[in-house]
């Protein structure tokens, strides 16, 4: 069966507004910097998590807008109404903080419906070879976030968000000068929770130099997503030079051990659509992952205020959906689906309508 039957309605409506943004009242908190769902908001569209570029330099062109309508919000195309939504509201836990009087909020993040994320290292020791669309050091600078979290003041965060329904926590890092190459700080956090919160572990870093690393973070952790952004190589070395340096025989290797360890499902890789990459480049990657039972984590380019990309366009609806379709039948003849992931990135799906069509 074609991916395409499952395309239309909000899935083809949260395609075109992560293509294009929408613009929103200027009291509506929007986040700049860091990792994940950043320079924009999460709302709900008949239910779905939906994260919205909010902040960026074309979403002043969008056609979309939000506004208030009575106690809840409409979107409107072109000034006509669409539908109405949900605007996410901040979490209670943001209003606490830890016993050194930092604010959970600066500790760990609300991402998508119930899950929150932490950027444990905010820094990257790859200096001018790091990946030219993150801006994790972007909010280390603001002030907005803690440099270094300390594993302690995770589990309180978690704990604290997990009395409000919230089941999972995205735990990544920038890379460390440290042979574990940031593994070990996710590993201390990931314990630190499961000693605090019945909640779900999901940690993301570069292959470490001793793929022994991944078996020991495996036994605090539920699912891990190791990133190789690209699979076209002149522009992974374009966009990611550290991550291109690397190799892919290194990230082969990290997937195998962290597939025997986690579970075909349990792992997964981001591919970011929009850097210039080859569309064949995109499907041999989705081949090679799938056969090692890993998912592809297929997002749109997010320009992000502050990095080296914060002029580009994301990439139109119209090519998301054709990368989809194709990507989601491998997928799909794969026996994978976005459903299996327990908790991370995958498992929330706000970032991507690609979860929804592998559901």
């Amino acid at each position: 069966m074609s991916a395409a039957v499952t395309f239309g309605g909000v899935i083809d409506l949260k395609i075109d507004l992560q293509a294009r943004g929408a613009r929103i009242p200027d009291w509506l908190h929007s986040r700049a910097g860091g990792a994940g769902p950043a320079d924009g908001i999460t709302v709900f569209l008949d239910g779905m998590p939906v994260t919205v570029p909010t902040g960026a330099w074309y979403v002043r062109r969008s056609p979309y807008e939000m506004r208030p309508s009575g106690e809840s919000w409409e979107l409107l195309l072109d000034g006509a109404a669409v539908c109405g939504l949900d605007v996410a509201g901040e979490p209670e836990y943001y209003r606490k903080t830890t016993p050194e009087s930092v604010p959970y909020h600066k500790v760990a993040l609300r991402h998508g419906r119930d899950g929150i994320g932490s950027t444990v290292v905010q820094g990257c020791v790859h200096g001018e070879g790091s990946c030219r669309f993150c801006a994790i050091t972007v909010s280390a600078a603001s002030g907005v976030t803690v440099p270094r979290k300390k594993p302690e003041d995770v589990a309180r965060a978690a704990s604290a968000a997990l009395l409000e329904g919230y089941s999972h926590i995205v735990l990544t890092t920038g890379t460390t000068g440290d042979g574990d190459r940031g593994v070990e700080p996710l590993r201390r956090c990931a314990a630190a929770v499961k000693g605090e919160a019945d909640m779900k572990v999901h940690v993301q870093f570069e292959p470490p130099g001793d793929p022994g690393l991944i078996d020991r973070i495996a036994e605090v952790a539920d699912s891990v997503a190791i990133n190789v952004e690209s699979f076209d190589r002149d522009t992974l070395t374009r966009m990611a030079p550290g991550k291109s340096a690397t190799g892919l025989a290194e990230y082969e290797i990290a997937w195998a051990r962290a597939v025997k360890v986690f579970g075909a499902g349990q792992v997964t890789s981001f591919v970011i659509i929009g850097l210039g990459e080859s569309e064949e480049s995109v499907m041999e990657g989705c081949r090679l992952l799938t056969s090692m039972g890993v998912y592809p984590f297929l997002v749109p380019l997010r320009p992000l205020a502050g990095t080296l990309l914060e002029k580009w366009s994301p990439p139109g609806a119209e090519k998301m959906k054709g990368v989809y379709e194709r990507a989601a039948a491998i997928v799909a003849e794969s026996g994978l689906r976005a459903s299996i992931c327990d908790s991370g990135c995958v498992h929330c799906g706000a970032c991507t309508a690609f979860t929804d069509i592998t559901g």
